[in-house]
């Protein structure tokens, strides 16, 4: 009797650790890509005055020549993207436990996330490297490198897309997320599809809020939301 009173208590208390544990790893990487990308953009925006896509090649050129804060603001977003890709991992093994049978939702909502991390890690890529090589370039080069950057937003938006859909997808079949978070994640998936019709060469920066750019941003939100959710859902499911 000693002994088979003793077997639970043994695997209690090795689990426990185990849960806070992935409770911990789960909201840490939810929220750490929303502080990263802030702090780079907050970097960029500031001390390094990111111009205007429209502005003359010269004041970009002049941009780059912030060598080393144009470099530390963008290895910050950077990091940003690599953390969303963390947690693309850490949402499908939620999404997996969840859904059960093949985890075909959870396999699609991570390869959407990584797709867009990805994207995310190109986007400030250019910028690094353009302030790396500031004084081999010409202004024109400059604005090249400089545009080109930019234009890895779109399929970054598209990849989240997906991740988002497959998430909600998954909530409104198992009740993982409440309904109003499943429902709203489907509407910002959808949202994030919309292309940029009808606008110039300022449309990443400047995006019409009818357009799925202009709630890219909000994919950082989204991903602190999901993992404070499932982080509660967890500790009520024991």
């Amino acid at each position: 009797m000693a002994t088979a009173t003793q077997g639970p208590e043994v695997r209690g208390g090795g689990t426990t650790p185990q849960l806070h544990g992935e409770r911990l790893e789960l909201m840490l990487a939810g929220m750490v890509p929303s502080f990263l990308g802030l702090a780079g953009l907050i970097v960029l925006e500031g001390p390094a005055d990111r111009p205007e896509l429209n502005q003359p090649p010269a004041v970009i050129l002049s941009y780059f020549g912030e060598q080393d804060t144009v470099i530390f603001g963008s290895f910050l977003l950077m990091l940003a993207a690599v953390a969303f890709i963390w947690f693309a991992g850490s949402l499908r093994a939620a999404l997996r436990r969840s859904e059960g049978d093949e985890g075909r939702l959870s396999a699609i909502a991570f390869g959407g996330g990584v797709a867009a991390g990805v994207f995310m890690l190109a986007w400030p890529a250019t910028n690094l490297f353009g302030a790396l090589f500031a004084e081999q370039l010409t202004a024109a080069q400059a604005q090249t490198f400089y545009l080109f950057g930019d234009v890895f937003l779109y399929p970054a938006a598209m990849g989240a897309s997906v991740l988002v859909a497959a998430t909600a997808l998954v909530a409104l079949r198992t009740a993982l997320l409440p309904r109003w978070a499943a429902w709203g994640s489907m509407v910002l998936a959808l949202w994030l599809l919309i292309p940029p019709l009808g606008q110039g060469v300022d449309a990443p920066e400047n995006p019409a809020p009818w357009t799925g750019l202009a709630v890219l941003p909000f994919v950082l939100v989204w991903t602190v939301l999901i993992a404070v959710m499932l982080v509660r859902r967890r500790e009520r499911d024991g």
